[in-house]
């Protein structure tokens, strides 16, 4: 059986773990992190430099480079797609049927519509309950 080396809190077993009740590796609660202020904001210092190091190595033709900005820059999960300036649920079944997107796309369209549908709706339905409280409430007095 392992024995306590301390009472304290922090206190490690004789095989150096952390005692059992001693979450979080030992660290008083509301203790800050191990990082300083002073060095997150030297390591923020060196941003525009890193990033006119990148733009160097994406000018020279550096593939990793390339593909790190595109990765950090291109919506995840895919392109984005234009539907016109109205899009219905008509305009994607209509641009799947022309292959301007992909099935997969397809379907997020479609639940992307569908949850706003949904939202829009409960919206309808909080401002119907409320119109009826108004009346319920008026009626009362």
């Amino acid at each position: 059986m392992d024995m306590f080396v301390s009472n304290e809190p922090g206190a490690r077993l004789s095989n150096g773990k952390f005692a059992p009740g001693n979450p979080g590796g030992g660290r008083r609660a509301g203790a800050s992190d191990t990082i300083s202020h002073s060095a997150q904001r030297a390591i923020q210092g060196l941003a525009s430099e890193a990033v006119a190091k990148l733009a160097e190595k994406v000018s020279n033709g550096d593939f990793a480079a390339i593909k790190y900005v595109l990765d950090a820059t291109l919506p995840r999960g895919g392109r984005t797609i234009d539907l016109g300036g109205n899009p219905s649920p008509n305009a994607i079944i209509e641009a799947a049927s022309n292959a301007m997107i992909s099935p997969d796309e397809a379907a997020r369209l479609a639940q992307a519509f569908k949850t706003a549908g949904d939202a829009a709706s409960l919206n309808e339905l909080k401002h119907q309950v409320e119109q009826l409280e108004l009346l319920i409430t008026s009626l009362r007095k």
